[in-house]
């Protein structure tokens, strides 16, 4: 069984990570630092991606708790890695296919809460926080599924 010191560790450090992530993404407004060497397991591969994943992940910790069922975070990361690795595919997918290789839309405009938050960064970044922000809500629908088919 899992424990909920454990959980609650993994919680308090990805809300950590979640909160360092958005002044490293202040302090480098244009280009993305790739980081996956030591973020991977929380699926990041950049600030952008620490700052969305690690509010999900402690959010995630959180609920288990909660529920007073630790365990309940192996499924919950399981199916975060299931989407995740869903979406990189498809990702990875397309830029390696598309021609020519450019921004599918141009929809600077709408990323203006984004800046609010962390300055003015690239397009890229906000695509970045646009699509793990996406990938989360897909995890979180997931868990919600979950939760309500083995409540009864």
């Amino acid at each position: 069984m899992l424990s909920s010191t454990f959980v609650t560790i993994w919680g308090l450090s990805s809300m950590f990570l979640s909160l360092f992530a958005v002044s490293k993404i202040r302090r480098n407004s244009n280009e993305c630092e790739f980081i996956w060497w030591w973020a991977f397991p929380i699926g990041a591969f950049v600030w952008e991606d620490v700052f969305v994943l690690g509010l999900l992940h402690a959010g995630m910790a959180g609920l288990a708790l909660y529920l007073g069922r630790p365990e309940i975070w192996i499924v919950f990361f399981l199916i975060f890695w299931l989407i995740r690795s869903v979406g990189e595919t498809l990702y990875f997918f397309l830029q390696q296919f598309i021609q020519p290789r450019h921004h599918p839309h141009y929809i600077d405009s709408h990323f203006v809460v984004i800046r609010k938050l962390f300055g003015n960064i690239s397009e890229q970044k906000c695509f970045i926080i646009m699509q793990v922000t996406m990938q989360s809500i897909t995890v979180l629908s997931a868990i919600g599924l979950v939760l309500i088919f083995f409540s009864n």
